[in-house]
């Protein structure tokens, strides 16, 4: 008895051992498990771990927080229910993948899933053991986010390209429209352009609306419209529509839109850079729809990219319409226009500074053989019809590579070159100058050149505009004017004002010279009526140019001779002292009276002069 007691004992102590030691098995294994949902519940993933059967063993926080699992759902004891609340977020609910494979397949798979608010959540499963038994690890990844910005990034790209390319504003805006699209089945996208008056809204893109929706739409006045878009402008904010049907603001839209099955409209004004509405970007589903936070992100930044395409390609078409016009202006202008690329220039006048040279100028205007390679250097990229006809070249561009710097500035006008680089050179934007060039024919001509280094080009010199006028005609004509304006017309002297300009000129010198002399010999023909009465005008006026022509046979370089009135004429005598004077005046006088001048039929008649003599001298005021 007193054994079996104690063998009693003995099994009661093992007993309470093992007990003992199961409780400190099952402590450790509710920390393990705690510590396993900790970790799992602090990772970015969301993570479930299925048992291949149909049953969901584990599942942490950010899983149930990326499915938006219930409270109520009891995941653990319901797997397809899980499943099925998965299936009905997702935008093919085909995509779901189910908890009991079938045998044989793969062990790890990668897929993307689209959910209905927009999410994409990348989901990755592979197989593992858990002890002895098969099961099944999930991850879950947010990663709309990235993959909104690269669809966003490649739409970008794709619109500069067309932009780059010149396309039209519709294509581009279409562009914009499908790339939205592309990743978003069940949207249907629109771009509605803001017209110049801020009147009313045109459609810029709407692929996927129907045409008569988009006529309905077109041309409609925004104030006193209840429309979500004209709200949107109006209001300068995004306008929800959930459901069309039950819309009481969509009245005047409502069977349009119901008739284009159209069940929700979203739209966001469309902002150009400084703040002005452009238009609005609208996303319409067939069915009524809240829009998410990763659909609010896809319409703002649709938005943006939208009003960035609309003012580049406005810009763009603004350019191409101001090239175009100056283009016209360039073609059609009556003046000579040429644009000229100096860069090879400047990369010349640069070397020489470094080498040294300090005085541009007068470096040049010593070095002719530098100053002909420099004129080689420049290039001419175009010409204008006028330009062509200046230099005689025939009309068209076939004579243009024939062009030198030649037709602007000739040999002899290389000093204005020289004038022209040394004010490039001081960082000057214009420059003009006259002097001479020389047509393909080989003639030469005088010009007025003006040349003007465009915006913008001032360091690089490659895009210059030259302008040359002709002006050999009119320097003729005012040669001529200035001869008639300053010569006698019978005598070829100069006449009574030139003479006087002249006089006053000497006096001024005289002036400034302290003991320079001059003097004036005033000539009046003797008796010139009778001459007249008795041989005729005709007569007078052979004797007055016979006069003139003694008188200038006799004049020094320096001296003056003019006719200042009838039948008088007068000398400046410059640096002639009243007795040297006085001695010319005699030798003037006798030589007159010795020749006999001569009537247009032949017959002489006898001229004498008297001369009076007046004197200048130094210092006078």
């Amino acid at each position: 008895a007193r054994a079996a007691q104690a063998r009693a004992e003995q099994l009661a102590g093992e007993l309470r051992e093992g007990q003992a030691t199961l409780r400190v098995l099952a402590d450790g294994a509710q920390r393990s498990q705690a510590m396993l949902r900790s970790i799992l519940d602090s990772t970015v993933d969301g993570i479930l771990v299925d048992n291949l059967r149909g049953g969901v063993l584990n599942a942490n926080r950010r899983f149930r927080e990326l499915w938006s699992v219930p409270e109520q759902l009891d995941w653990q004891a319901d797997g397809a229910a899980l499943m099925a609340h998965m299936a009905r977020q997702l935008r093919h609910p085909g995509q779901a993948t189910p908890l009991a494979p079938a045998a044989g397949g793969p062990s790890s798979q990668l897929e993307l899933l689209h959910l209905k608010d927009g999410r994409v959540i990348e989901q990755h499963t592979r197989a593992l053991l858990l002890g002895s038994e098969p099961a099944r690890l999930w991850s879950f990844r947010d990663i709309t986010e990235r993959t909104q910005g690269e669809q966003r990034e490649h739409n970008r790209r794709h619109v500069l390209e067309l932009l780059a390319t010149g396309a039209p504003l519709p294509a581009i805006l279409e562009s914009v429209v499908l790339g939205v699209e592309a990743g978003n089945e069940e949207m249907l996208c629109s771009i509605l352009l803001l017209d110049e008056a801020g009147e009313r809204l045109l459609v810029g893109a709407a692929p996927s609306l129907p045409a008569f929706f988009n006529a309905a739409v077109h041309g409609r006045p925004i104030h006193g419209s209840q429309g979500a878009c004209a709200q949107a402008v109006l209001t300068r904010s995004r306008v929800i529509v959930e459901d069309i049907r039950r819309a009481s603001a969509w009245t005047e839209y409502r069977d349009l839109a119901l008739r284009a099955r159209l069940g929700s409209c979203w739209s966001d004004p469309i902002y150009g850079a400084g703040g002005n509405v452009l238009g609005t970007f609208a996303i319409y589903h067939r069915e009524a729809s809240l829009p998410s936070a990763a659909h609010i992100a896809l319409i703002e930044q649709a938005a943006r990219l939208a009003g960035i395409a609309i003012e580049q390609a406005q810009a763009a078409a603004a350019l191409r319409a101001g090239e175009a016009r100056f283009r016209s202006l360039y073609d059609h202008a009556p003046v000579a226009l040429w644009e000229q690329d100096w860069s090879a220039v400047r990369a010349a006048l640069a070397e020489l500074e470094l080498s040294g040279v300090d005085d541009l100028g007068r470096y040049l205007q010593a070095n002719a053989s530098q100053l002909r390679r420099l004129a080689g250097l420049v290039r001419i990229v175009d010409v204008n019809a006028a330009a062509l006809a200046q230099v005689g070249a025939a009309p068209g561009r076939h004579e243009a590579p024939r062009l030198t710097l030649a037709q602007n500035f000739d040999e002899a006008a290389m000093p204005s070159f020289a004038l022209a680089l040394t004010a490039l050179a001081q960082g000057r934007h214009f420059f003009a100058c006259e002097g001479s060039f020389e047509r393909l024919d080989g003639t030469v001509r005088l010009n007025e050149l003006t040349l003007l280094v465009m915006p913008g080009h001032a360091h690089s010199l490659d895009f210059v505009i030259v302008s040359t006028l002709d002006v050999t005609e009119r320097r003729r004509l005012h040669d001529e004017l200035r001869v008639l304006a300053t010569t006698d017309f019978l005598t070829g002297l100069p006449n009574r004002r030139e003479f006087m300009r002249r006089l006053e000129d000497e006096h001024a010198r005289l002036g400034r010279d302290v003991g320079g002399c001059a003097a004036v010999l005033l000539l009046d023909v003797d008796h010139f009526k009778r001459i007249n009465d008795a041989h005729g005008h005709a007569a007078g006026d052979a004797v007055l140019r016979q006069l003139g022509a003694a008188l200038r046979e006799g004049q020094r370089q320096i001296d003056v001779v003019g006719r200042i009135g009838g039948e008088e004429f007068a000398l400046l005598l410059p640096g002639t002292a009243p007795e040297e004077a006085a001695v010319l005046a005699e030798r003037l006088r006798q030589r007159v009276a010795q020749t006999p001048m001569g009537r247009d039929d032949g017959a002489a008649v006898t001229v004498t002069v008297s001369i009076g003599i007046a004197a200048l001298d130094g210092g006078e005021g």
